[in-house]
């Protein structure tokens, strides 16, 4: 069975991390040759010290909202033609694979596109008469007429956006820094961000800081992902309903489902979770990732099967394994990812080693 596991994942092409070594690799390298499902690696050096995952559980059924805010997808070419600012584009056609990934349809260069590198490293934003902070990660040697592809990650709750750039979000800086614009906010109204107080006044600085980056960088809108762990991933998965229109894909990593109705345009979707997780048990993780299939128009088809993908990670400590669903909407993929790491008091609660890897190759993919 583990072959047959290791075969079918590595040809469902969306899963195609999982066929690549766990781990945050570090100086944006990957490992795309290794053909094993499960990966095994060592616990992570990165685990959050001063959090208590237990005020990570998601507190009640949360209130809908209405949806406020997606371009077609396309990869950021370096190579892309440019006439002016915010008009970025590549003479090539977009074409749709039997696996759902689209082919290049040229990126959306944002109105920021021209103008002088914009102002990078830890920032403030007023939000409500507050100020929000965050950090802005450019690739070295930004150029301001290459749209680059825009990464969101969120940090669990007790934590700052700094701890998630420096590990919390394991590969996250490491493998993508040279070819994306990378943002970490640290939460207001709290110290997570879906709770109450918490979510409309995150909702406002996130969009404050994503208007106000496609203003002064040079941004793919068709590029623009969001990741998160644990409050974090809540808050992704809120992200994904209401501004369905404006992000390409989402990546929750332990998280669970706080709005559904009303959503906004649709997002690929990767997610994550730990297998035998007792702070936002596999249950919430499971209903999320139906959701977004359901959205994408899936199958309920896996290649390989979850039941194998589970059975190989509850199989063996520190490994990983991923199953891509069959017969979405083109351009709408998803992929369910369990992994049995260490993480939050050694359980396996939070954002594993090949994270950053895995949701990097995901939206490479598409």
């Amino acid at each position: 069975m583990a072959q047959a596991l290791r075969i079918h994942a590595c040809v469902a092409s969306l899963a195609v991390a999982a066929c690549s070594s766990a781990g945050d690799l570090g100086n944006g390298a990957t490992d795309m040759g290794s053909t094993s499902v499960a990966s095994t690696s060592s616990a992570s050096s990165e685990t959050p010290t001063t959090a208590t995952a237990s005020s990570e559980t998601p507190t009640s059924d949360a209130p809908t909202s209405d949806a406020t805010s997606k371009p077609s997808t396309g990869p950021g070419d370096p190579s892309a033609t440019s006439s002016g600012p915010g008009s970025s584009t590549t003479d090539n056609d977009g074409t749709t694979g039997e696996d759902g990934t689209t082919g290049p349809v040229g990126p959306v260069g944002s109105i920021g596109c021209g103008m002088q590198a914009p102002a990078s490293g830890s920032l403030e934003i007023e939000v409500q008469g507050q100020q929000g902070k965050y950090i802005v990660s450019l690739p070295p040697g930004y150029d301001p007429m290459t749209p680059y592809p825009l990464g969101f990650a969120f940090h669990g709750r007790n934590r700052t956006g700094p701890d998630c750039q420096n590990g919390d979000c394991a590969g996250f800086q490491s493998v993508m820094q040279d070819q994306a614009v990378l943002v970490y906010m640290t939460s207001l109204g709290g110290t997570g961000w879906e709770g109450d107080g918490e979510r409309e006044l995150n909702v406002e600085f996130f969009t404050r800081v994503l208007d106000s980056l496609g203003a002064g960088a040079c941004i793919d809108e068709s590029r623009v992902f969001v990741a998160g762990t644990s409050s974090g991933a809540h808050f992704v998965n809120i992200l994904g309903c209401r501004f369905g229109d404006r992000l390409l894909a989402i990546a929750p990593v332990a998280g669970y489902l706080p709005e559904k109705d009303n959503c906004v345009g649709d997002v690929a979707a990767l997610v994550l979770h730990g297998f035998k997780d007792p702070h936002v048990p596999l249950a919430n993780g499971e209903e999320a990732r139906e959701f977004w299939r359901s959205r994408a128009g899936c199958s309920d088809q896996t290649a390989p099967p979850i039941a194998e993908v589970h059975a190989a990670v509850e199989a063996a400590p520190e490994t990983h394994a991923c199953a891509a669903y069959q017969g979405c909407t083109p351009g709408l993929p998803v992929v369910w990812c369990e992994h049995s790491e260490g993480g939050y008091d050694d359980s396996t609660h939070g954002w594993p080693l090949f994270g950053g890897q895995q949701i990097w190759a995901f939206v490479q993919a598409l």
